[in-house]
């Protein structure tokens, strides 16, 4: 913005150039350029103020920029008044005070210069010009040509609205305007400027000649002043015609019908009616029989006439069945094309004659049709991705030139109708350059003032229509260059007619039905001249009988509502022109003509479209259901109530927001009126005290009178509701009027039942569809459910309850607020509860984010919600008497409201509930009776859903703590409710009720025995029926209680009811378990602490960011160049990127908004919306693909880097997002992190050559941050984060790689998995959360383990420690791993030998840590392995491999696994050694020396090593075959039974563990079946019987099958 400032001042670009250019920019698309448009603007209007220390070369080119910038309308609205009033301003400076004014006034008088000829639209500005006391002194000439402009300029309009009006009707008018050209100037005329001047009205070179002699008399200026272009003087405007360059369509020559007919051939009259009997019966059933009819029946050259039939008897007239035309056509198929382009071309010349038609305006039969045929137009043309070309119809132009002559109200619903054909397009839906050319005019129509609301609303509905957002249609068409339309009794606009209120009458007239005489009756019988109220001299002299003083509705003003307070605000404001010219007469007079000109702007369009969508759909429903309803009375009242209740509540809706900002908009302009009428016209700045002071007063009139409003057009709603449907059931009325007297029989309409093409009542059920005899009672009763209450207004002195506005209102007493007979002002106390809840509903708006951290303890006394809780007791004022039976049932109903809405707040609103809880507070010391019913009420609350019950817990705390419940009827109640534990929500809800009630010093033990009770009984022997988790959490509810100071009983916690913990049933260490679980509380401190460094704006500016973002990648979707540039600007000024605290603070800020907008859009029922999620996906993504540090090389590096921090953030908060929603005892839903973390990971593991060379390490980091985040930090999150690590995406790019570098990473993930679920797979049974999860693993592991089986066989032994001894099938799924490439041999074939496999000698890939957890022995076990020393080795071996106690599987799984590597390597170098006589067969004999559960976990370690053949697999089946022939009868057991439970799981088995349980049986060296374990029991036989026959059974299948049956595994690829 400043460099072309800099052009400007420099000479290097004209003023007029740069101008142009930000023409150019305000209507761009592109955020850059329209920036600098606002920055320009802005900087020069804050440079106004230094204006008068300009040099006077710059000050003149600024005057002419400033100038030009209004003549060229490139500020409007609000911009455009501060600019006038600066040019005002600088005007008014006295030019021969001092230099200082000198160049103030110089200012302005170049400013004036350029835009003159725009003056004659602002006649009031004109008049403060002339006025100003140096300019008549100075420039007599000057003010008089102003004011002889103004009038001739006014002469003009009215001419040239009268000249518009009758160009139509002649024909040479007609052809000038389609050339487009105005009529040529006469040459000899003497009035036409030079070509240096500008021309105003007429006359020339008034202010030029000023100026010059003013410069030349300051002798400081330039003896010349270069003038700008001429403009068109305002006598030679163009004039607006319509029709010229609108398409053949409608510029074609009219004909007559004859000449129609003439043209279109028409069959012979046979051929004639058998055509005309097709169409009538066409149904979508029959239609493609009806197309192969018409081929049979009509030739091709009578399609001219069959087309136009349909146009004007059908297409035009049946807009319900274009579906069944258009079926209809393409049923015809090839036959059918000369029929369809016969069909667009009557479209075409139809519309051309409504166009051109006189009553196209007025006629709204016309305007339906010409709808139809829009309709219709745009499915035959754009839904079929067929154009409507520019020759034939421009519908752009049609849209400007309907603007410009006062038929947009006939235009705009027709090319609306048009363009809804292209939602079913595939070429013109949005961003279609043309079809967004016209949703831009659209939209710029949309802004126009004074346009009909019945206008813009089918803008709306076309928007909505097209799914396009009417603010997101960028601005690219500039009205300011069309002809403006003459407003003055155009029917496009909706003026307040100065003369309405001198005939009242016409209000009611018009389509909606409205007759203001009809809705407001007088309350006192006074005239309505009278009803106006106060006398008809207003204070600053004028009449109160003037046209804009008075209301059109009469006796308005005896219902409007003016507190009398108001003036209290204005009296705040000491002196100036507020508080001495707004009085409460004043107001009394302004709000009545501003509730009254709102009401009528607004009630025509609401009242027509809520009366026809009222009526159209009652029509349908009662002729339907009253088929069979022969007395017509019935029938008239059930659809006048239906058709009322349906059209008031539409009406409601649809008006009330439209006529608040419409009151407060009239009543603001009123007041400034007044405001300027007392100061001698002169226009009043106000100060921002008085400013504000008055925008608080509108603001209360219009809330105040909102609902009048609304009551006054719902009943006009309702009242022409009933009339027109009274019309429209006429006939179907009076038919059953005339069959019942004539004769005698009741009337039943069947032609509901014969309806082609309509489902209903035909498909209905047959309780529902209609029968003889009518309705039923009961079925009656539903159309009397539609009976509404009336709502009358309240008189206008009765709003006295004004708290906070002044004291006055109400005495010290409180007397104001009881009834005048001393009883309990329910008025009162209805008023008090709804200005109580929209001041605590405005406090937590306004609080934001921290809203529920604020509690009433918060509230200073002072605050308008404390004194309204301190107005209740003057309310129900009964210190001097006892309440009457009467009095009671007031407050016992008003209170069982209240209690009703405290289930309707929200958890989050704790100050909206304790406000409530107060309230009853109060009530209940006034009404005993209350408490009473209290705890009555609270057992019928809602608790169906989880949180409806953890806000039925919140309100029983707060009910209790307040006294209003006892805690001994609750103790009760809650017991009951949870039938002896049978019912475990009401049992999770009592534990979690007792644990806030003692933490929160709410009760004590004492005061609830009975829950404390089912508490201790549970801790210490539960039911059965009771599930162990609920014996966990009264252990840890008893416990924190203890450490709190609260002492249950002093045994619960004794080691008879220990049971497991977390820590006691996982393989790793409490405090690497504790460092865990706390891992997420860490995370949320020391976000908070660096979310406390975040500047005030910092969420604001990121959302900016983020909806920018977003409208810039839905615009420029695929333009990576442009999105490239938007993240290059983010990056620079916001360091993103380059500075690591404004890169932290960015991204977790986004990702806050967005993760909060997606839950937000769920609150209401709704899915989630993952739209803003999408957006910041793409942000981020593309952030890191184009990030650059500068520099030419390792860019690669620096992506990696921003890839980390945005990881890491997320990480990061996510947790945090998860730690606050447990803190808060809220639902976390993590589908949104889900999402996150999975598009991100989508977006970056594609193929892109920027981000192919470290494919790799953002692998890796997605890797970490799913470490992170596993289950045991934030277990919430644990159901997405399965689904992450188990993604194609990631875990190919992991996996497949031949360096095998990302195999660490994946095997660090499972065995975060593993060690979650490892205390939980130790137990009997799983929750059925759980399970699923469960589920969930085992898929993800046969996944792997199917496509990438060496991974699983590499890390089989780290993986194996950390599932439990008891997770056997999990285990045997990771044992059975084959790597790719070894084959299988058959294991029950007689020709098998494992040691004639050649596969024995080679080893096995082992990628865990073997020697990690032995490293503290590994010396030893070195030593003995190879020399025998140390010699006590085997006396300490046991004490080595124990932890707490017992045996640590973890090291015994590595010491076994180590041992037999040794021992292996010892067979291969040493050619006489064998398996049972080695130093290493002595340790595991040892091994088998320890106790039973010991030498378990042993014997598991070495099954573990029984997988595929390998030298592993042979040695360690030598190990195990040997220690069973040598050991004693206990471990021979044993070892059956490892390999036994192995075997008796669902498959696959390892085979190493299928080929070593076959020699145990088959092989008579081992005799196992003459062990007596073999025979101890009749199960135990059975079990061993059916192993072996599963064994042998596959003895005469091939291999594959064989190897299929018995070990469950399928060869891999």
């Amino acid at each position: 913005a400043n460099q072309y400032f800099q052009q400007i001042y420099q000479s290097e670009e004209s003023a007029r150039e740069v101008v142009k250019k930000l023409k150019q920019f305000k209507v761009s698309g592109s955020a850059r350029e329209n920036d600098i448009f606002a920055c320009m603007i802005h900087n020069l209007f804050d440079e106004y103020r230094f204006f008068s220390k300009y040099p006077e070369k710059e000050l003149r080119i600024t005057g002419i920029l400033f100038g030009l910038l209004i003549k060229e309308q490139l500020v409007s609205s609000i911009t455009l008044g501060i600019a006038l009033r600066y040019v005002l301003e600088a005007l008014r400076k006295n030019p021969n005070n001092n230099l200082q004014s000198g160049k103030m006034f110089r200012f302005g008088m170049f400013a004036l210069e350029q835009f003159k000829n725009r003056l004659h639209e602002w006649p009031q500005y004109c008049s403060h010009i002339i006025q100003i006391p140096h300019l008549k002194d100075g420039y007599a000439a000057l003010v008089g040509e102003i004011e002889g402009a103004v009038d001739d300029n006014q002469s003009a309009a009215s001419s040239t609205a009268a000249s518009a009006a009758g160009a139509a009707t002649t024909s040479s008018a007609t052809e000038a305007g389609r050339k487009g050209t105005p009529a040529p100037a006469s040459s000899t005329d003497s009035s036409a400027p030079p070509p240096n001047q500008v021309s105003i009205g007429g006359f020339t070179g008034g202010i030029a000649a000023s100026l010059n002699s003013l410069s030349s008399a300051g002798n400081t200026g330039p003896s010349k002043i270069d003038l700008p272009a001429p403009a068109i003087p305002l006598k030679d405007r163009r004039k607006a015609v319509f029709g010229p360059d609108l398409g053949r369509a409608v510029n074609a020559p009219e004909k007559s019908d004859e000449s129609d007919s003439d043209k279109n051939e028409a069959p012979p009259d046979a051929v004639l009616d058998r055509v005309q009997f097709l169409v009538n019966n066409l149904s979508m059933s029959n239609c493609k029989e009806k197309s192969n009819d018409l081929r049979e029946i009509l030739d091709r050259k009578y399609f001219g006439w069959l087309g136009n039939f349909l146009v004007v008897k059908r297409i035009s007239t049946q807009p319900n069945f274009h579906a069944l035309y258009l079926s209809f056509l393409e049923n015809l198929g090839e036959y059918g094309r000369g029929l369809v382009e016969a069909i667009l071309a009557s479209v075409y010349v139809n519309v051309g004659k409504l166009l051109r038609s006189q009553k196209i305006t007025t006629s709204t039969s016309e305007r339906s049709l010409l709808k139809n045929l829009g309709s219709w137009l745009g499915q035959i043309t754009l839904a079929r991705n067929r154009p409507i070309l520019q020759i034939m119809l421009d519908c752009k132009e049609l849209l400007l030139q309907g603007y410009e002559t006062g038929m947009l109200i006939a235009v705009t619903p027709f090319v609306a109708k048009i363009l809804e054909g292209a939602k079913n397009s595939i070429v013109f839906r949005p961003p279609n350059p043309w079809l967004m050319g016209l949703l831009s005019v659209f939209r710029a129509l949309y802004c126009v003032d004074d346009l009909k609301m019945n206008i813009k609303f089918e803008v709306e509905v076309l928007c909505k229509n097209l799914g396009v957002k009417l603010e997101d249609v960028p601005m690219r068409t500039d009205l300011s260059t069309r002809v403006p339309p003459v407003k003055e009794k155009n029917p496009d606009f909706n003026l307040k007619a100065s003369s309405a209120a001198a005939t009242p009458s016409k209000a009611g007239q018009g389509g909606s039905g409205f007759n203001a005489n009809a809705m407001m009756p007088s309350p006192d019988n006074k005239s309505s001249s009278a009803s106006t109220g106060g006398d008809s001299t207003r204070s600053d002299g004028t009449s109160a009988a003037d046209d804009q003083q008075q209301t059109v509705i009469p006796n308005l003003a005896a219902y409007v509502n003016v507190n009398p307070n108001l003036t209290q605000l204005f009296l705040q404001v000491q002196g100036g022109p507020l508080a001495n010219n707004i009085s409460a007469d004043v107001l009394r007079k302004t709000v009545p003509i501003a509730v009254d000109r709102a009401i009528r702007e607004i009630i025509q369009p609401v009242v027509e479209r809520s009366v026809s969508i009222a009526c159209i759909t009652t029509k349908s429903i009662v002729t339907k259901d009253f088929a069979m309803e022969s007395d017509e009375n019935k029938m008239r009242k059930a659809a006048q109530l239906m058709v009322a209740n349906l059209a008031g509540s539409l009406a409601l809706v649809t008006c009330r927001e439209p006529l608040h900002t419409s009151i407060s908009s009239h009543l603001r302009q009123l007041l400034t009126t007044a405001i300027n009428n007392a100061s001698a016209g002169t226009t009043v700045q106000l100060r921002d005290q008085e400013t504000s002071a008055l925008d608080q007063c509108v603001a209360i009139c219009s809330t105040e009178n909102l609902e009048l409003g609304c009551m006054l057009i719902e009943k006009a709603a309702t009242e022409k509701a009933v009339r027109d449907m009274d019309e429209t059931l006429a006939r179907d009325l009076q038919v059953r009027k005339t069959s019942r007297e004539k004769t005698g029989q009741p009337y039943y309409d069947m032609s509901i039942f014969s309806v082609d093409g309509q489902r209903y009542p035909k498909e209905l059920p047959d309780a529902l569809r209609p029968k003889p005899g009518g309705l039923s009672s009961q079925q009656l009763m539903i159309y009397e459910g539609f009976q509404r209450t009336p709502r009358l207004p309240a008189p206008a002195q009765s709003s006295d309850l004004t708290p906070g506005i002044g004291s006055d209102s109400a005495t010290s007493d409180g007397s104001s607020l009881a009834s005048p007979t001393g009883q309990i002002n329910m008025g009162a106390m209805n008023a008090i509860a709804l200005k109580l809840d929209k001041s605590v509903s405005t406090l937590l708006i306004s609080a934001g984010p921290r809203a529920q951290e604020i509690h009433l303890s918060m509230i200073p006394a002072e605050h308008e919600i404390k004194q309204l809780i301190a107005a209740i007791p003057r309310v129900v004022n009964t210190s001097n008497r006892s309440l009457t039976s009467a009095e009671t049932d007031l407050i016992l109903s008003f209170s069982q409201v209240i209690f009703k809405r405290l289930y309707e707040v929200s958890l989050n609103e704790r100050l909206k509930l304790e406000a409530l809880i107060a309230m009853l507070e109060l009530l209940n010391k006034a009404c005993p009776a209350l408490g009473r019913d209290m705890c009555t009420w609270a057992t019928y609350a809602p608790t169906k859903t989880d949180g409806q019950r953890k806000l039925h817990r919140a309100v029983l705390l707060l009910l209790v703590r307040s006294s209003l419940i006892k805690m001994e009827d609750l103790d009760g109640h809650l017991v009951n409710n949870i039938d002896e534990g049978r019912d475990q929500v009401w049992l999770e809800f009592l534990f979690l009720f007792v644990r806030t009630a003692c933490l929160e010093k709410i009760g004590t033990p004492a005061t609830m025995p009975k829950m404390t009770d089912v508490i201790r009984k549970i801790a210490v022997d539960k039911s059965p029926w009771i599930p162990d988790a609920f014996q966990k959490a009264a252990l840890r509810l008893i416990e924190e209680l203890r450490n709190s100071g609260i002492n249950l009983e002093t045994d619960v916690l004794s080691p008879k009811a220990h049971v497991a913990t977390l820590q006691e049933s996982s393989s790793i260490s409490p405090e690497s378990l504790s460092t865990l679980s706390g891992a997420s509380l860490a995370i949320a401190k020391s976000s908070q602490v660096f979310s406390s460094t975040d500047p005030p704006n910092a969420r604001s500016l990121v959302t900016e960011i983020l909806v920018q973002w977003l409208r810039v990648h839905s615009e420029a979707a695929g333009n990576e160049q442009v999105l490239a540039q938007f993240l290059h600007r983010l990056q620079q000024q916001f360091g993103v990127g380059t500075s690591d605290a404004q890169t932290e603070r960015f991204l977790r800020l986004t990702m806050e908004v967005v993760v909060e907008s997606c839950v937000k859009n769920a609150e209401g029922g709704a899915g989630l919306n993952y739209q803003a999620v999408d957006g910041a996906v793409k942000m981020l993504s593309y952030l890191v693909k184009f990030t650059s540090d500068g520099g030419a090389t390792d860019q690669g590096q620096h992506r990696l880097v921003l890839l980390n921090n945005v990881l890491g953030v997320a990480a990061r908060s996510c947790a945090t997002s998860y730690e606050k929603a447990q803190q808060l005892k809220t639902p976390w839903d993590q589908r949104p992190w889900f999402r996150l973390l999975l598009e991100m990971l989508t977006e970056l593991t594609q193929n892109d050559q920027n981000l192919d060379s470290i494919k790799g390490g953002m692998v890796a980091m997605f890797g970490s941050a799913f470490h992170v985040l596993q289950p045991l930090v934030v277990p919430g999150f644990s159901f997405a984060w399965l689904e992450l690590i188990s993604h194609r995406l990631f875990i190919g790019n992991l996996l497949l790689p031949k360096d095998r570098k990302g195999w660490a990473v994946m095997h660090e993930l499972l065995i975060d998995l593993f060690l979650f679920m490892e205390p939980h797979l130790g137990k009997v049974e799983l929750t059925p959360a759980l399970r699923q999860f469960y589920d969930g693993v085992l898929r993800v592991v046969l996944m792997i383990m199917h496509d990438f089986p060496d991974f699983i066989a590499a890390y089989h032994l780290s993986l194996c420690n950390v599932l439990p001894v008891t997770c056997i099938q999990l285990r045997n799924l990771i044992l059975s791993a084959l790597p790719k490439g070894v084959q299988l041999p058959d294991p029950v074939s007689t020709q098998f030998k494992i040691d004639k496999l050649k596969e024995i000698t080679q080893s096995p890939l082992i990628l865990s840590n073997v020697t990690g957890p032995i490293n503290g022995f590994k010396s030893s076990i070195d030593g003995f392995l190879s020399k025998q020393q140390p010699s006590n080795l085997l006396l300490n071996l046991h004490s080595l491999v124990r932890m707490d106690g017992k045996s640590d599987a973890p090291v015994v799984n590595s010491l076994v696994l180590y041992v037999g590597m040794k021992g292996i390597a010892r067979l291969q170098s040493e050619v006489e050694s064998s398996v049972g006589h080695s130093p290493e067969m002595e340790v595991f004999h040892k091994l088998m020396e320890a106790d039973d559960f010991s030498r378990y976990i042993t014997l598991n370690a070495i099954a573990n090593q029984l997988r595929y053949p390998n030298s592993h697999t042979h040695y360690f089946s030598c190990v195990m075959l040997c220690l069973f022939n040598e050991s004693k009868e206990s471990v021979k057991e044993q070892i059956t039974r490892v390999l036994l439970e192995r075997l008796i799981t669902q498959r696959p088995h390892p085979f190493g563990l299928l080929t070593c349980f076959i020699e145990l049986i088959k092989n008579t060296k081992y005799d196992f079946w003459s062990h007596s374990f073999t025979r101890c029991s009749s199960e135990i036989e059975r079990v061993f019987q059916n192993v072996a026959s599963s064994v042998g059974s596959t003895a005469g299948d091939s291999t594959h099958n064989q190897i299929a049956r018995v070990s469950g595994i399928t060869q891999t690829a």
